[in-house]
């Protein structure tokens, strides 16, 4: 199904964006270039950047799934709403306080605030939420690459890994936002060149697809279903959403890093304001997969990819790609999904890297020393978490379920405490702030037990238990209970005692 222009496409793909990413690294000379890109980048790089890594593999390829599936619809589109509140009022409240001083992350921040042990137990839990949440999306690129190659899953994560740590190697975090930019713009113009074979093929074009998706009501885009188990709700993007979306775009060093590499609070308030446009790019997605809905009606699967497709759903775009996309942009669009794996994992490897550096390493093992030498042991770091994302991305692909639910689900164990323990560093001044560690181990706890309730029942009952709620009220429940813990009372109830 892949022809010989379609592998050389790919090839040159990979060899151009490479070669932009050194070219715009800029000078390396110090862990400030290698993290902050010297505080130089353009705030439209830097908001493309949050675009691209925001959408990933993931998106392009688990989206237009939930929507093509029985039963699906537009509903995962509501969950915009609260990345947009999230990101007006990072904007307002929080961008400003990291322009403050020369931050490297909202750690430093948190350490500021609550001390250094506060800021390496909210590092940690990046940390964990980094290696779980990214690994799915190598995993989700490593489906492509299995069905394009043949290779086993394992083969095709350690290929992607490899690529992912030279680029990270090669060019810091400068690198790393420009090859975003340029998989930005594939993955936009690749799928619009799948709806675009899709409704020219189709019998009437875009009229078969709208009324095929009507009909399976797939246009469905408000749901205000009242039931938390329910996750595509719009009570769950108004109300518990925004705190996934604060704690995304504001404590995750993922994304904040690309905001502290701007030249000023001004421009990164820009870059972020205007990553919101980056929210149509889903209904992009969703339309693909009610195209792929109305087109595997009429021309159904052969077998043998069928059986693939049944096997794991979230097959059904990369196959359509393999099989029906005309050669040479079959091959840019499978190059795309390699650069927005690749570029996702240079993002998180870079950010761990750093936050081992400047976190960990610096103040505990080696104090002292040259900029040469922590510059040196920060790439030698890339590889270590590399290897680290390869093997949980295997264990990951063990899974039965979609990408979508895996993806958001596994960093709800700890983008709640993060977020609740930003919080508490913003109390900090007013009230009295205790029993931390202990606020965090039982809010991680909480949502465990709420996630995968089985865990807790496995002594009783050995069968499987479906999550008590949702995924998206688990970010709020994590961050107020972390915050209710760790309070303890006002400052001034404290000195008139």
């Amino acid at each position: 199904m892949f022809s010989p222009i379609d592998w050389t496409i790919v090839g040159l793909y990979i060899f151009i964006t490479t070669w932009i990413g050194h070219r715009l690294k800029g000078r390396q000379e110090s862990t400030r270039d290698f993290f902050l890109g010297g505080r130089e980048i353009p705030w439209y790089a830097v908001s493309a950047s949050i675009v691209a890594t925001t959408i990933s593999a993931v998106t392009f390829i688990g989206v237009p799934a939930i929507a093509f599936a029985a039963g699906g619809n537009f509903t995962y589109l509501q969950l915009a709403l609260g990345g947009i509140i999230a990101r007006l009022l990072i904007a307002r409240y929080l961008l400003p306080r990291y322009y403050e001083r020369e931050y490297y992350s909202p750690y430093d921040f948190m350490s500021d605030r609550l001390g250094p042990v506060v800021g390496r137990v909210t590092a940690g839990l990046f940390m964990v939420g980094g290696v779980l949440g990214q690994s799915v999306r190598v995993y989700a690129t490593a489906l492509v690459i299995e069905l394009l190659t043949g290779w086993s899953m394992g083969q095709s994560i350690l290929v992607i890994t490899a690529f992912a740590i030279l680029w990270t190697w090669m060019g810091g975090v400068a690198a790393v936002i420009w090859t975003d930019v340029v998989q930005f713009f594939v993955l936009l113009l690749g799928a619009i060149c799948a709806l675009f074979v899709i409704v020219a093929t189709l019998p009437e074009g875009w009229s078969t697809l709208q009324t095929s998706g009507s009909a399976a009501g797939k246009f469905e885009l408000l749901d205000f279903t009242s039931d938390p188990r329910v996750a595509f709700t719009f009570w769950a993007a108004l109300i518990a959403l925004p705190f996934q979306g604060v704690a995304v775009y504001g404590t995750d060093h993922l994304f904040t890093q690309r905001l502290m590499c701007c030249r000023n609070g001004f421009e990164a308030r820009k870059a972020l304001l205007w990553s919101i446009v980056g929210e149509c790019i889903p209904a992009l997605m969703l339309l693909v997969g009610v195209g792929l809905f109305a087109f595997y009606n009429l021309y159904p699967l052969e077998p043998s990819l069928a059986a693939l497709v049944e096997d794991k759903g979230d097959r059904i775009f990369p196959v359509f790609i393999l099989s029906e996309m005309p050669v040479g942009i079959k091959g840019l669009l499978i190059a795309g999904i390699l650069s927005a794996a690749i570029s996702s994992l240079d993002s998180i490897l870079a950010a761990l890297s750093q936050i081992s550096v400047t976190m960990f390493y610096r103040p505990f093992i080696r104090p002292e020393q040259a900029e040469a030498h922590y510059l040196s042991v920060s790439k030698a770091l890339v590889i270590f978490w590399g290897l680290l994302l390869a093997v949980t991305a295997w264990q990951l692909s063990q899974s039965k379920g979609d990408l979508i639910t895996l993806a958001f689900s596994l960093t709800t164990y700890t983008l709640g405490p993060m977020l609740g323990l930003f919080i508490l560093s913003l109390l900090s001044k007013r009230l009295r702030i205790g029993g931390i560690a202990p606020a965090v181990v039982i809010s991680v706890l909480t949502v465990l037990l709420l996630n995968e309730p089985e865990v807790f029942t496995a002594v009783i009952d050995h069968g499987h238990t479906s999550p008590l709620l949702a995924w998206p009220w688990l970010f709020p429940i994590g961050t107020l209970v972390c915050v209710a813990l760790a309070i303890r009372g006002r400052k001034d109830d404290a000195s008139s005692a």
